[in-house]
């Protein structure tokens, strides 16, 4: 190999300098997840003292722990996960911090006025970027009822994405797939009236989400990159997934 065709190897040397960020919740059964889907089970198939070694089998929703949904999820003619380019995998990463405003509001949905606060101290979104609302929500793990956080008459209370501002970055920035800490994708008032705008609009125009996001506190609002992989199911609606940031700044700083 010729130094010229090595390009990527020495990429790698540098990353290796950034700091790895795992954005992802450790999955086991009684974890947090949408109220209508199945807990997880799992079980021993062979073990060491019979078998010389280890293997499980697990049953759980493909919407299940930190995950990606593929527009299939809820568009009956959009791309499956084992669609999804690996090349849409390796994304710029903006995090979009509202914590503030769910401090007040825990109903709170983002609006186009937060991305374009986002957009004075950080410059335009880069386009065919991965956006990802940092609520803090994720900090109530691994308690479904804090996750939910349901008032007397049943009703769930937690932040979401607004229409308007969904609409915003796929139309007018282009972004290529987006996350959040929550459950689901809308607010949870919404959610529990079954209603799932923001959801329906952003699959809808051929996006994948990831769901139930971990460790964005660690990652700055601009600057890094996502990594989102998950197994490739034919025809999978959602499946677990593996999410990871790396972060522009040296490892044990």
């Amino acid at each position: 190999m010729t130094v010229a065709t090595g390009w990527l190897w020495d990429l790698l040397v540098q990353l290796r300098d950034a700091r790895f960020i795992d954005l992802t919740h450790t999955f086991e059964p009684g974890i947090p997840h949408a109220e209508d889907m199945p807990d997880e089970s799992s079980r021993l198939i062979y073990d060491f003292d019979t078998d010389g070694f280890r293997a499980h089998v697990y049953e759980f929703a493909g919407q299940w722990g930190t995950h990606m949904d593929p527009p299939s999820h809820y568009i009956r003619d959009g791309d499956s996960i084992d669609a999804i380019p690996v090349a849409k995998m390796l994304l710029p990463l903006v995090v979009l911090d509202i914590r503030d405003k769910v401090a007040e509001n825990p109903d709170y949905a983002a609006e186009v006025a937060d991305i374009e606060a986002w957009e004075s101290r950080n410059g335009r979104l880069p386009a065919g970027c991965f956006v990802a609302l940092r609520s803090g929500w994720s900090e109530r793990w691994p308690s479904g009822a804090s996750m939910h956080n349901k008032d007397a008459a049943g009703v769930s209370h937690f932040p979401g994405w607004g229409l308007e501002l969904m609409r915003f970055l796929v139309e007018e920035r282009e972004i290529a797939a987006c996350g959040h800490e929550t459950t689901d994708t809308d607010p949870g008032r919404l959610v529990s009236a079954d209603e799932f705008p923001a959801e329906t609009y952003v699959l809808e125009q051929g996006r994948y989400q990831v769901e139930m996001l971990a460790s964005l506190d660690q990652v700055p609002q601009a600057g890094s990159i996502i990594s989102c992989t998950a197994p490739k199911p034919r025809g999978g609606s959602g499946f677990p997934a593996r999410a990871f940031a790396i972060v522009p700044e040296p490892a044990g700083d």
